[in-house]
């Protein structure tokens, strides 16, 4: 990564950076309790221990799910899990106060050699994170839709029909994202050695031939990290692959806790709560190409309406100030105590 790339890099993990996210999440909010809030129905949530002890058991999964991802970063980087918990904080700050194509891996791009870890090693635990989450949503979408049907995708709707634009939506972002991951899938354990020559011809296109040297790069990248891939010890791939089921599972289980804690009448049995979780995996394909950052704004408006065969939509809201209070403004909150202080230190190592 050359010196104006990671100087663009550094800039966009600003502390200022802060506060677009939080400006929309807020006028979201704002229009949210404009016209959907139900001072009644707020009212009689009854806060008591049982709701409070969901609640908690929600932060509970919240930090089991940035362990996960820690446990994942070692087993591709093996740094310390300090290290890794810590860089777990850069990464999800990163992709709080940025679009989804400028968050996370990115950042990781810049933030791993930082810490000692050669190019080839960088590339190769990035390619790897992106494969393993794309991946997940890649197998189980078709599974939990197979299961459930139309009604998964949006509450009460009985054909795909119905669904119109949500429906349109939902199954665009899906083959994007399939079609992205069946790629880096043939370039990364298939055929690597077409990687460089396949971007060497894509940059031939007019208009992508701005992008040449990016694209050379890119293919030479896809080489070194389909080498590491292939030698990598079986308990790497295992851990990786144990590390990205619980983090996305932990997640959405996140959801269901705090859906319980503000409306003890949803039913706590595994078949509903099955089905409230692969609802949760619908929302999220929605909010993967999120252009605002973190997805603030419209995560916000997004979950009422999805869970809003189970509770009410200002119920709703409430669960979805809970959902972002922890998972999106804490993760904002740690990573403008850790990013300040990580960045200072890679400047001092210069």
């Amino acid at each position: 990564m050359d010196a104006p790339q990671e100087q663009e890099i550094q800039q966009s993990l600003r502390l200022s950076r802060i506060f677009v996210p939080v400006a929309i999440g807020l006028a979201a909010v704002g229009y949210l309790l404009y016209t959907q809030f139900d001072l009644e129905k707020v009212r009689a949530i009854r806060w008591d221990a049982r709701a409070w002890g969901w609640i908690i058991l929600a932060f509970v999964f919240l930090l089991l799910r940035h362990g996960s991802y820690a446990m994942r970063m070692k087993a591709l980087t093996g740094f310390s899990w300090r290290k890794c918990l810590e860089l777990m904080v850069i990464w999800e700050f990163s992709t709080t106060i940025a679009p989804t194509s400028k968050g996370g891996p990115v950042v990781m791009m810049f933030a791993l050699p930082k810490e000692g870890l050669s190019g080839v090693k960088t590339v190769t635990a990035v390619l790897y994170t992106i494969v393993l989450d794309s991946g997940f949503f890649v197998f189980f979408l078709p599974l939990l839709t197979f299961l459930y049907g139309p009604t998964m995708l949006y509450p009460g709707a009985q054909s795909y029909s119905e669904l119109s634009v949500a429906s349109g939506a939902f199954f665009i972002t899906y083959a994007i994202m399939a079609s992205y991951w069946c790629f880096l899938i043939f370039l990364l354990f298939l055929k690597p050695n077409i990687a460089r020559p396949l971007m060497q011809g894509i940059s031939k296109i007019p208009w992508l031939k701005r992008w040449q040297n990016k694209l050379a790069t890119m293919g030479d990248d896809f080489s070194v990290a389909a080498v590491e891939l292939k030698k990598a010890p079986l308990h790497v791939h295992l851990r990786s692959i144990g590390g990205t089921l619980g983090a996305w599972t932990l997640k959405f289980c996140m959801i269901n806790c705090l859906i319980i804690a503000v409306a003890p009448e949803v039913p706590l049995d595994g078949s509903t709560q099955l089905f409230i979780y692969a609802r949760m995996i619908a929302m999220f394909i929605l909010l993967a190409f999120s252009p605002t950052p973190g997805g603030a704004g419209i995560a916000e408006m997004a979950l009422p309406r999805f869970i809003s065969d189970f509770v009410p939509l200002s119920l709703g809201l409430v669960v979805a100030l809970l959902w972002r209070g922890m998972a999106f403004y804490g993760y904002l909150l740690a990573g403008a105590i850790v990013v300040p202080n990580w960045l200072m230190k890679v400047r001092k190592k210069g």
